[in-house]
C-alpha cells in the first residue's frame, strides 16, 4: 500500500501535499532534497504530480536518482476529476490537494525511469523539434520581412539548419550504440511510409510498445477510437488523449504509407469507397501501421497483412 505524497509544480515552487500536512518547497535541488527527506519518513512512498510542460523534469530526475516512486500523471485527468468532486476553485495548495485525493481514488503505477540511452534520445529529440520549429517560423517571417530584413532571417535560417544536422547526428550515434534501440530502428524503418524520424519518436517516446495489448497501444498513441453514444443517438467516434509527440509522427507517416506502402494503399483507398473522410481513413491507417510496428518487435519476420 503506497502513502501517497502530491506536488503542485510551478516554475519555481512546489507546493506540497503530504497525508497528514502540507510544506511549500522551491523547485530547485534544496526542495528535492527536502522532499525525498520526507518521503523516507513514509512507509511505500509515491510522489504524484502532473506533467507542467517541462517544469516537471528536473523533479522526475530528482526522485529517479533518489529510488523515489514518482507517478507523473495526465493534468486532464486530475482537472476532470476536480469537476466531478463539484471544485472550482484553483490555487497551488488547493490543486496539491486535489492531487492527492486524485492519488488515493485511482490505482496510480509508478513512472519507470528512462535509460540513460532514452532519456537522453528524448531530449535529443525535443530540442530538435523546437529547432525545427524556429526553421519554420523564420520561413514564414521571411515571406513578409523587408528586404534589408532578409539576410538577418537566411542567417537564422542557416544556422538552425546547421544546429539541426547536428542533433540529427547525435541521435543516431544514440541509436546505433544502443543495440535494442538499433534492433527497433531497422525493423521500423523497413516499414515503407516510416522514416527515421517516426522511427526515433516511437523508441523514444513509446518504449513499452513491446510489452502493451493492441487495444493498450492505440490508446496510449491517442488513436484509439471511442463511442459517443446515447439512447438512439450514434455519435461519430473519436480520437483523444495518448502521447501527442508519437500522434503527430504517425500521422505523417500514415499519409506518405497511403501512397506508397503497398497495403496500407489500397487500405484507404477502400475506407475513401465507402465514404469515409480522408482523415478517418488516415487515422484508421495510423492504428494499422502501430500495430504492425507494435508486431515486428516480436515478429520480425512478419509482413503487413493484417
Amino acid at each position: 500500500m503506497n502513502t501517497f505524497v502530491a506536488v503542485d509544480i510551478s516554475k519555481e515552487t512546489l507546493e506540497v501535499r503530504l497525508p497528514h500536512t502540507s510544506i511549500s518547497l522551491t523547485n530547485d535541488a534544496d526542495g528535492f532534497e527536502k522532499l525525498i527527506g520526507q518521503c523516507q519518513d513514509l512507509t511505500n512512498p509515491m510522489v504524484v504530480f502532473e506533467a507542467t510542460g517541462g517544469y516537471e523534469q528536473s523533479l522526475k530526475n530528482a526522485l529517479h536518482d533518489a529510488n523515489v516512486d514518482l507517478c507523473l500523471v495526465n493534468p486532464a485527468r486530475v482537472r476532470a476529476f476536480a469537476s466531478s468532486e463539484g471544485l472550482k476553485a484553483k490555487t497551488d495548495a488547493i490543486d496539491a490537494a486535489m492531487i492527492l485525493r486524485f492519488a488515493q481514488e485511482k490505482r496510480l503505477k509508478p513512472t519507470p525511469a528512462p535509460s540513460p540511452a532514452q532519456a537522453k534520445l528524448m531530449a535529443l529529440l525535443d530540442r530538435r523539434s523546437q529547432v525545427s520549429e524556429h526553421i519554420a517560423r523564420e520561413k514564414n517571417r521571411r515571406q513578409k520581412a523587408a528586404d534589408f530584413i532578409v539576410p538577418q532571417i537566411d542567417e537564422s535560417i542557416k544556422q538552425a539548419e546547421a544546429q539541426l544536422q547536428e542533433l540529427e547526428r547525435q541521435i543516431s550515434i544514440v541509436i546505433r550504440e544502443t543495440p535494442e534501440m538499433k534492433k527497433q530502428d531497422g525493423l521500423f524503418q523497413e516499414v515503407k511510409g516510416v522514416g527515421e524520424i517516426t522511427s526515433w519518436t516511437l523508441i523514444a517516446f513509446l518504449p513499452e510498445i513491446a510489452t502493451l495489448t493492441r487495444n493498450q497501444t492505440v490508446a496510449m498513441a491517442g488513436v484509439a477510437p471511442y463511442n459517443r453514444d446515447s439512447g438512439r443517438q450514434q455519435k461519430p467516434r473519436r480520437i483523444q488523449g495518448g502521447r501527442a509527440k508519437i500522434r503527430k509522427v504517425l500521422y505523417m507517416a500514415a499519409q506518405t504509407a497511403a501512397i506508397h506502402n503497398p497495403v496500407i494503399k489500397p487500405y484507404v483507398q477502400a475506407l475513401r469507397e465507402r465514404g469515409k473522410p480522408y482523415r478517418c481513413a488516415i487515422v484508421a491507417a495510423m492504428r494499422k501501421l502501430l500495430l504492425h510496428l507494435r508486431s515486428l518487435i516480436n515478429n520480425p519476420e512478419k509482413t503487413l497483412a493484417v
